[in-house]
């Protein structure tokens, strides 16, 4: 089979599209996928530059790290699993899933994955469309429900301000948010605002405007702010009302690649106490959102998914042998939705 690959850490130059085995299933619960649709992320990139290498690398058990696969999204056929995995996967199935990143990726012929981390596609959904929602609706719904706590927590009165609403984990948050009942105030750029609008947020606000920042003050009291723009709980001004602050851009994996593992984690254990001490007498915490494979979460993205509550939005399509192209596109910046990979 075919994949994108990288040999060594660096640029886009890495990128090479080389013959690779096809996965052999080892593990119980493994699922051989056919991919037919992958897109690319942000986090695509930061690995071909080495971010996160010293934790990733321990979280593959420091196994043989090149050639790396990149890719974390896929929509395929199942073409073979574990004897473990259950009846809801069989072969022959249209699935679309996730894969974490200290895994082999998506941008291959074939891939292997975990059952937890892969669900049935719905047939009202196309392979492409279901590849550019995975990773992303994962990464709000982990943001949300397990960091933001809305998993234990009502959802329907909740009031959620989302920073960065117009990107790929933005336009999922706010339309997973709407379809359970909350209030969503979002932020984007001026020429976003039309979309995020056309998603459901009740109140949309150019960030770049004059008058923005009292204008979310004046908005309301955030059960969550999520922050999908690097906006930087340090910036975030006084009369700004929340009670939870989530961002996704933790420092976790950039002091482990600074200081070592348990170096980077003594270093993050810090940040996060000087991050929330402030706040914690003001009733406020800050909080850092992960990517947390969960079945019952990717079953809730495919039910959105079947009802049309959670759709796709897409910058670009490009072809498998296009994908350096793509990624820069995706470097570029500014996307209004995803890159998406079509292998067909």
């Amino acid at each position: 089979m075919q994949a994108w690959q990288i040999h060594s850490y660096g640029d886009l130059s890495e990128l090479q599209l080389t013959p690779a085995r096809i996965p052999i299933i080892q593990n119980p619960n493994d699922v051989l996928v056919q991919v037919e649709a992958a897109s690319i992320n942000p986090v695509d990139k930061m690995i071909i530059g080495g971010y996160g290498k010293e934790l990733l690398g321990f979280l593959r058990n420091y196994e043989l790290e090149f050639p790396l696969t990149l890719g974390r999204d896929f929509a395929g056929v199942v073409i073979g699993k574990g004897q473990n995995v259950s009846n809801e996967i069989k072969v022959g199935d249209s699935v679309f899933g996730i894969i974490p990143p200290h895994k082999q990726g998506s941008l291959a012929e074939t891939l292997l994955c975990c059952e937890e981390t892969v669900c049935q596609k719905p047939n009202n959904i196309s392979s492409v469309e279901a590849a550019s929602i995975a990773y992303a609706a994962m990464t709000a719904w982990s943001a949300l429900y397990l960091t933001g706590e809305l998993l234990f927590r009502s959802t329907k009165h909740a009031v959620i301000l989302v920073l960065g609403a117009a990107g790929g984990v933005g336009t999922a948050a706010v339309q997973i948010l709407k379809s359970q009942g909350a209030t969503v105030i979002a932020a984007c750029s001026d020429d976003a605002v039309p979309l995020v609008r056309s998603l459901g947020a009740d109140q949309v606000f150019d960030y770049r405007a004059q008058e923005y920042y009292e204008n979310v003050a004046q908005a309301g009291i955030y059960d969550i702010i999520l922050d999908c723009a690097k906006f930087g709980y340090q910036n975030v001004p006084n009369n700004w009302r929340y009670k939870r602050y989530v961002t996704l851009n933790s420092p976790l994996l950039l002091n482990s690649d600074h200081y070592g593992l348990f170096g980077g984690l003594i270093v993050s254990a810090k940040d996060v106490l000087i991050s929330n001490i402030p706040k914690i007498i003001e009733g406020k915490t800050v909080r850092w959102g992960f990517v947390t494979p969960r079945k019952d979460g990717l079953n809730c993205i495919a039910n959105l998914m079947r009802k049309q509550q959670l759709k796709a939005v897409i910058q670009k399509v490009f072809k498998f042998e296009e994908i350096p192209a793509a990624f820069e596109t995706l470097s570029a910046g500014h996307l209004r939705g995803k890159i998406v990979i079509d292998f067909n």
